[in-house]
């Protein structure tokens, strides 16, 4: 999807995200996220910083990035309470922050629509430290019944129409991707919803 597309579903993403993806997934992948990120954590696409908020408050500090410029004044809205957060300007794929400065890099529903997904891994390789870890996650359509995907198809047609493109990873395209990338102890998990379910993985940088 283009940055176009983001800055105009920046002020609906989160309303768009509850009538495709159901309240319930975000809530099972936020509860993941705020288990396994802890320290200094840089997310990579924060967009409105929907999924931050979960995870934030048990970490030292946070930085949320994103390339669109009305979605990070989303995510400054939501996330301006908490005092451990910086909302930034950055891309996915070259983010422009020292090497080696996070203990964990978190994105979700980023690697099934970036044009290069073994980039974007690259450079959350880049931040970690030795020992670091990345958590990734993406709405797949694995799983879902013939009926839950023809009506996930309708709502994200509704809401976003044919221009808002992606692919579907599923769990484990999801892991191998992140093994090409160098990571290792990958603990993968497939998480349900009503409506959507979502590729898991926790991977961490070799010393």
């Amino acid at each position: 999807m283009s940055e176009t597309f983001w800055d105009r579903v920046a002020q609906t993403y989160d309303a768009d995200q509850v009538h495709i993806s159901g309240p319930d997934l975000a809530s099972k992948i936020g509860a993941r996220l705020a288990a396994d990120l802890h320290g200094e954590v840089v997310e990579l696409a924060c967009g409105t910083g929907q999924h931050t908020l979960a995870y934030a408050p048990r970490c030292s500090s946070v930085i949320a990035t994103d390339l669109s410029a009305p979605m990070l004044k989303e995510a400054g809205r939501k996330l301006g309470s908490l005092p451990n957060v910086t909302v930034r300007p950055a891309d996915a794929t070259s983010t422009g922050l020292p090497e080696g400065s996070a203990d964990a890099v978190v994105a979700v529903n980023l690697l099934h629509i970036v044009p290069d997904p073994a980039a974007m891994l690259a450079e959350a390789r880049r931040l970690l430290r030795p020992g670091g870890v990345l958590v990734v996650a993406d709405a797949t359509g694995q799983g879902l019944s013939p009926r839950q995907m023809v009506v996930s198809m309708w709502q994200i047609l509704r809401r976003w129409g044919l221009r808002s493109g992606g692919g579907n990873l599923n769990q484990r395209a999801l892991e191998r991707l992140v093994h090409q990338a160098g990571f290792v102890q990958l603990r993968g998990e497939l998480l349900t919803g009503r409506r959507m379910n979502a590729a898991y993985v926790r991977a961490v940088r070799p010393a």
